[in-house]
């Protein structure tokens, strides 16, 4: 089941998201001119005996991408030793499958962003994207601190937006003749995770991420056990957010997931300071 419905006055456009919806869960994901390589990439990922060649055949084949994926390899983030990487499969080894496969999605995205048929939402299309690379480094970057085993955690944060964008192309690509429906944000906000993981799950994605992305805006949630990938996915949308709009004091507020992963403020601040020039660099290595 989707979110709840808003009522009859907004009965198109949640008749709009549910057909929307109702279709990628068909096992149609309706993006115009989405790149073979993502294909490619999901057939050898599937082969539980893949190897790093394997990978490096099709990634090899799109130079924009391959340069995509050395440039992140050799960033901050990822290159402690600051010995640079050359060979791509070097590269695919040091980042990990679903570090790789999470920038062949995004990578996807990117192409479909720069399509003439969406430049009129390219400014908003753009703040997605930079917003979810500083989301993926903020996990990655708190799981490293916490010492999770969380090797899916990048990948949650990069690809928890693709619902709202994948929403944005669809009312983009509205037919002319046909009345035109518009969402609220607040529409948006309730139905973007349910659309990703729906979307998410249509490219084979890790099930760990899916639910992630899946349950993202349940922030309320009271969570027993050990941390999940989703608690570490919304401090990292919390860590990022304040970052980006140092204002906003509601980013810290005491208790919630930030207490269950048990993360100071202080230490939130010094993640904070240290990420500014790492989410730099890594937004110019995937954007090359």
């Amino acid at each position: 089941m989707g979110p709840k419905d808003h009522g009859v006055e907004q009965r198109a456009p949640v008749e709009f998201l549910r057909r929307m919806l109702a279709t990628i869960e068909a096992g149609t994901v309706e993006l115009p001119a989405f790149p073979q390589v993502v294909i490619q990439v999901q057939e050898v990922l599937k082969n539980p005996n893949y190897s790093v060649q394997m990978i490096v055949r099709p990634i090899s084949a799109d130079p924009t991408l391959a340069n995509r994926l050395l440039n992140m390899a050799n960033s901050t983030a990822f290159n402690a030793t600051g010995r640079v990487i050359i060979d791509l499969g070097v590269a695919l080894t040091r980042l990990g499958a679903q570090k790789v496969y999470s920038v062949v999605l995004a990578h996807a995205i990117q192409d479909v962003q720069r399509l003439e048929l969406l430049r009129s939402i390219a400014k908003p299309l753009d703040e997605l994207w930079s917003e979810s690379v500083a989301v993926a480094h903020f996990c990655g970057a708190v799981v490293k601190r916490l010492k999770l085993a969380m090797p899916d955690a990048f990948a949650a944060g990069l690809l928890h937006r693709v619902g709202h964008l994948y929403i944005l192309v669809q009312l983009a690509r509205q037919e002319a003749s046909q009345p035109r429906v518009t969402l609220s944000r607040d529409l948006v906000d309730e139905w973007h995770p349910t659309i990703a993981k729906a979307v998410l799950k249509n490219w084979h994605v890790n099930d760990a991420v899916c639910e992630a992305v899946g349950m993202q805006a349940d922030v309320l949630a009271v969570r027993s056990g050990p941390p999940t990938l989703t608690d570490v996915l919304v401090a990292g949308m919390r860590l990022a957010n304040r970052m980006m709009n140092s204002s906003d004091t509601s980013s810290f507020s005491s208790g919630g997931v930030l207490a269950r992963l048990n993360l100071s403020i202080e230490e939130c601040r010094g993640l904070i300071g240290e990420a500014e020039a790492e989410v730099r660099a890594l937004a110019r290595a995937l954007h090359s």
